[in-house]
């Protein structure tokens, strides 16, 4: 049938029973982490920028609650999406960030469907795998064309989810599909400013104008997503993109073969493995940082490229810097939201230290994530003419395959959850998105202790 008809299809007939099992409880943590790095993010300067320029009121406590009535459900997936990305806390799968995408969008539709945790679960995982169809076509990274991948596959996947919460037929989640293909874009120039968690926030707005408009009878190209003039070649960085085979939508299920990788590390995904690696070879050799004379760090050539800011002055700056991921590891032995503030950034030992880190980079790919390289690794040279090599490093910490346990789920989220609501309420939100297929409706995210909800803003 095509492309863009055969993916409505899939969207059109998603339901929770349709559902891998195993996939359950990965849309939880997805959810849980999402929801609590989204708490943190309301407290970010962006976040009032964008709602404030939407013409929006801007009230934390309000927005924490999640009873929905303080925006119309694109401007609240505009916000929450926002917030969601503006720390780059989120968790990452897909060359991109699927849930700071996803959970905004389908959060602010189920308030006005009154959707349950199922049918929310169901919303989720079809717009994973729509993404993961979409992106699995081109085997060029999008980044190094200048794309930020979450800017573009993320309006679709976003009208997906909503389209599967709004039960959309075929023929209108169709037009959906392609109305969000022209709603797509973001660059990747842009990284380590406001505008790239704005990118995020605009694709989940994006996606529920697109269905949207779709509901109210305004169509778009049968074929837009699989055209010669269509997204998957626009977008394309040289144009070798498949659009003739079928789609494998509902027979493999990507969620449960590359899940969500939670980030413990309040930066760029490119940069958490040799985070990881300078961490444990400073602990392990009860290193100080002034010991270290040169840093040497293996990468792929993406990941470099991402990571433009060689001597940053700021926290946004630090987010996309090698350099300064070095030496937070090797001064604090950590990386947390302490470190990513101007004022440990600026620190004189910290400035001084970016000139002993160089690159050396990978020109192959992971295969299962192509914006990676297969491993990155950490080769210190330490004054007194010692050399230290970490192992490769394939999975940081907190990827799909080296899962975080439930309790350092809960720590992150109780550390992002509290600027915006009291403890109380962040252990039974955390609680209540843990065992998301039992969750009535939304709105109990809001009934839950009332009375804890944070008022600051």
């Amino acid at each position: 049938m095509g492309l863009t008809r055969d993916i409505a299809r899939f969207v059109a007939g998603m339901r929770f029973e349709h559902v891998p099992p195993p996939a359950v409880p990965t849309v939880c943590t997805g959810f849980t982490d999402c929801i609590g790095v989204l708490l943190a993010g309301l407290a970010e300067p962006v976040t009032p920028i964008v709602a404030r320029a939407a013409g929006l009121p801007f009230d934390i406590g309000a927005i924490a609650a999640f009873a929905g009535g303080v925006a119309v459900a694109p401007d609240l997936a505009l916000i929450y999406g926002t917030a969601a990305h503006a720390l780059d806390f989120d968790d990452t799968a897909l060359s991109g960030h699927p849930s700071a995408v996803l959970v905004p969008a389908i959060l602010a539709e189920a308030g006005d469907v009154e959707a349950d945790g199922r049918a929310m679960i169901a919303a989720y995982v079809c717009g994973y795998e729509v993404w993961a169809e979409l992106i699995r076509r081109d085997s060029d990274p999008h980044h190094q064309k200048g794309w930020h991948p979450s800017a573009v596959f993320g309006p679709i996947a976003a009208a997906a989810a909503s389209a599967v919460l709004r039960r959309l037929d075929a023929a209108h989640a169709s037009h959906a599909l392609g109305i969000a293909a022209s709603l797509a874009g973001g660059v990747v120039a842009n990284f380590g400013t406001m505008t790239k968690p704005f990118h995020v926030g605009r694709a989940a707005q994006s996606g529920l104008i697109a269905t949207r408009l779709a509901g109210q009878g305004m169509t778009s190209g049968e074929d837009a997503l699989e055209h010669a003039l269509g997204f998957l070649q626009a977008f394309s960085p040289r144009g070798a993109v498949d659009t003739t085979s079928g789609v494998q939508l509902g027979v493999a299920w990507r969620i449960t073969e590359t899940g969500v990788n939670v980030k413990l590390y309040p930066m760029c995904y490119a940069v958490h493995r040799a985070l990881d690696a300078m961490i444990d070879l400073a602990r392990a050799g009860t290193l100080a940082a002034g010991h270290i004379a040169s840093v040497e760090v293996e990468l792929g050539a993406n990941q470099a490229a991402i990571l433009r800011n060689h001597r940053p002055r700021t926290s946004l700056d630090a987010k996309f810097s090698l350099e300064f991921a070095m030496a937070a590891g090797a001064i604090a032995g950590r990386c947390g939201p302490t470190e990513l503030s101007d004022a440990f950034v600026q620190r004189a030992d910290v400035q001084d230290f970016f000139g002993k880190v160089s690159a050396r980079t990978i020109i192959e790919r992971d295969s299962e994530e192509p914006a990676l390289a297969p491993f990155d690794r950490v080769r210190l040279v330490l004054r007194d003419g010692r050399a230290l090599a970490s192992e490769p490093v394939r999975h940081p910490r907190g990827h799909f395959r080296r899962p975080v346990e439930r309790d350092q789920l809960w720590q992150k989220f109780h550390d992002c959850a509290l600027g915006a609501v009291r403890p109380d309420r962040a252990r039974h939100l955390f609680e209540a998105l843990q065992d998301l297929p039992r969750l009535s409706s939304v709105r109990d995210l809001a009934r839950l202790d009332r009375r804890a909800a944070g008022t600051v803003g």
